[in-house]
């Protein structure tokens, strides 16, 4: 099996599950034991925080998950730096995140904040791939922080043939 990691999961309009409906995943991992991504494409509002954030998918997560196109960042980070999940996508930390304080001051910044998460059990995405439920795109961080968010699914979704008519 191949893995779809580091590549866009772009919902075929057949899919009408409310929470996939129109919506654009990034696998972060994707192996035999499952799949585990992040919803790019929908933002939420939540009340105190100074940033924008994302709803990552329908399950829960214990905090916040950053994805950056900085890759200096990933340098100056006291972890082990973390692995490019696509071309000019990072997945950030707290260093990362704290350069977010300051965000006024630095015009260009390209990040997403999102609270929850996508995931799939063993075999559960590869059959609804196979359903023909997901399209799978490459994706890169011009598409991820260039396209607004609210565009990218139709950016991305392939075209649909429509219905002859039978008039």
């Amino acid at each position: 099996m191949s893995s779809f990691a580091g590549r866009f999961l772009v919902a075929k309009t057949s899919l009408q599950d409310a929470s996939f409906r129109q919506s654009v995943v990034l696998l972060l991992q994707h192996g035999d034991a499952g799949a585990f991504g992040l919803v790019v494409n929908r933002a939420v509002t939540i009340e105190g925080l100074p940033f924008p954030v994302f709803a990552g998918g329908p399950c829960e997560s214990q905090g916040l998950l950053m994805l950056h196109g900085h890759a200096e960042w990933t340098e100056a980070s006291s972890e082990p730096p973390p692995k490019e999940v696509a071309p000019g996508i990072y997945l950030g930390d707290a260093s990362c995140l704290s350069r977010l304080n300051d965000a006024s001051a630095e015009p260009g910044l390209r990040y997403r904040i999102f609270s929850g998460y996508a995931g799939w059990g063993p075999g559960q995405l590869e059959s609804e791939v196979a359903a023909g439920a997901w399209s799978i795109v490459p994706a890169n961080g011009q598409l991820l922080f260039d396209v607004p968010a609210i565009d990218l699914w139709y950016r991305l979704a392939p075209p649909t043939i429509p219905e002859p008519s039978m008039n």
